[in-house]
């Protein structure tokens, strides 16, 4: 018989209105799964009043949710007294302090009854869990566990799903930074209660959000699929294991279940990247169109296809990271810059023709960056120039280069890119190119994944065309028809 155990640190799944769902006892539980709960004898000399006496009677309780054994995190202790039976939790996964917690209960319990012992150590009911989403969103910001821009990339996710469920809708003051709109729209979404969110909720957001938003065309759903899952998998990120662990997460009285917990993502369909670039072509009208009169959109132009490097590398990427002499190009942290992931550091080898284009663009530089960030204006006596800056310690993406990646878009677009993100196809088509010529795997290493997962389900060998060679008989059988068509005639 199959057996499926996951562990999860949230509790018992519960409806919106706190009912618990498909809550089942320890013991049947163990029956269904054939698992074994049964105690070792270390401790039974010891009396009950000493902590240790109960290290051995401690439990992880679990509940079937969706066909699955989820197991908490978070110890509790079964206690007996005047033929009554009942379950305390502990509120750690820490076996010393959820032993002396134990034996703290079972002191109390036999000097004050039940009655006394439930009010003071049962844990309060979904309906008293006052703990709201800005509440829980301004402890996981406290544990500095994540970069500004991820935390906030995440939140943005989460109450975007949040308002969807709770049928928040959008307005233009929800985009209005400077007056205090968005203040106003993240306060009333900020106010909401955790414990209301809910996985069955998720799920019916979820549905909702792709039938809206997907309507009848095929791709259009597949699309609508996948945007949902990337919330999905953002905001549950703000509940991920690491998170929960630290001291001022473990301190809130978190709702049960937590709101992604055993919610399943869409099968979304294939995400593989499909080239429709003649790369031959596009460099030719790149090299005679941008190089002599938008040279920074050019050197994005080759940074993008040439390094496949993403936007922000781009923009940030320095002439101190080339390497001339071993056509390589460094990335790595800077004051600046902030890689993707740590697997982004790293060399970049570029082909010598390509760090020679560059190079004709260095003597006239006068910027520690590849690609200048000036913005002109005006003519004549009237004209302006402004250099962007980089901006390290926004937590909203800015990009110095901003107006040459809008260009080079632009030029794609016209070159018959119609991908939302063409600067990023460029990085796409590389990878493709050397998924087929070299394998997956150096496409991984070129491209700086750290899963072999994501290059082979975007990247791997999708120029390759691959035929066993079977038209050869329809040009042999149409020798034999001409031969017996003569033959009759003769």
């Amino acid at each position: 018989m199959k057996t499926l155990i996951e562990t999860t640190p949230s509790n018992p799944p519960t409806d919106h209105d706190g009912t618990v769902q498909n809550r089942v006892s320890g013991s049947e539980l163990a029956q269904k799964f054939h698992l074994s709960h049964s105690p070792s004898n270390v401790f039974r000399h010891l009396a009950p009043t000493h902590k240790d006496y109960w290290k051995d009677r401690l439990e992880h309780r679990s509940y079937e949710y969706k066909g699955k054994l989820f197991e908490m995190t978070e110890y509790c202790v079964r206690l007996q007294h005047l033929g009554k039976r009942s379950y305390f939790g502990l509120d750690t996964s820490d076996k010393e302090v959820a032993s002396a917690k134990a034996r703290d209960i079972y002191v109390f319990l036999t000097a004050n009854g039940w009655d006394a012992t439930s009010e003071k150590f049962k844990p309060k009911t979904a309906s008293q869990n006052k703990l709201t989403i800005g509440d829980y969103l301004a402890a996981v910001q406290g544990t500095a566990k994540l970069r500004d821009r991820t935390f906030l990339n995440y939140t943005n996710c989460f109450r975007s799903i949040l308002a969807g469920v709770f049928g928040i809708k959008d307005s233009p003051t929800k985009f209005d930074y400077r007056t205090g709109g968005n203040q106003k729209w993240r306060a009333r979404i900020d106010s909401i209660r955790l414990e209301k969110l809910t996985p069955p909720l998720v799920e019916k957001w979820m549905k909702r959000f792709v039938t809206n938003a997907g309507g009848a065309s095929p791709a259009a759903i597949a699309s609508a699929k996948r945007t949902a899952n990337s919330y999905v998998r953002c905001a549950r990120s703000l509940f991920s294991t690491a998170l929960l662990k630290e001291a001022s997460i473990k301190c809130l009285a978190l709702p049960s279940p937590l709101p992604f917990a055993g919610v399943d993502l869409f099968e979304a369909g294939s995400s593989k990247y499909i080239s429709k670039i003649n790369v031959k072509t596009l460099v030719g009208a790149a090299r005679r169109e941008l190089k002599p009169k938008e040279p920074n959109v050019y050197k994005v132009f080759l940074l993008g296809l040439f390094a496949g490097m993403r936007k922000a590398e781009i923009d940030l990427c320095e002439w101190q990271m080339l390497d001339w002499a071993n056509c390589i190009i460094r990335l790595e942290e800077t004051e600046y810059l902030r890689l993707k992931t740590a697997d982004s550091a790293g060399e970049i080898t570029v082909d010598k023709e390509v760090l020679a284009e560059l190079r004709t663009f260095k003597p006239a530089s006068k910027s520690d960056f590849i690609v200048d960030s000036v913005v002109e204006w005006g003519a004549g006596f009237k004209k302006r120039t402004h250099v962007r800056q980089p901006r390290p310690d926004s937590a909203r993406q800015y990009y110095r280069c901003e107006p040459a990646f809008d260009r080079l878009n632009e030029w794609l677009r016209g070159k018959g890119i119609t991908a939302n993100k063409p600067l990023h196809e460029l990085r796409k088509e590389i990878g493709a190119l050397i998924a087929t010529e070299h394998g997956i795997f150096a496409a991984q290493t070129f491209l700086r994944h750290s899963d072999i997962t994501t290059t082979a389900r975007h990247y791997a060998d999708h120029k390759a065309r691959i035929s066993v060679g079977l038209g050869k008989y329809l040009k042999s059988s149409l020798v034999v028809v001409k031969q017996k068509a003569k033959r009759q005639a003769g």
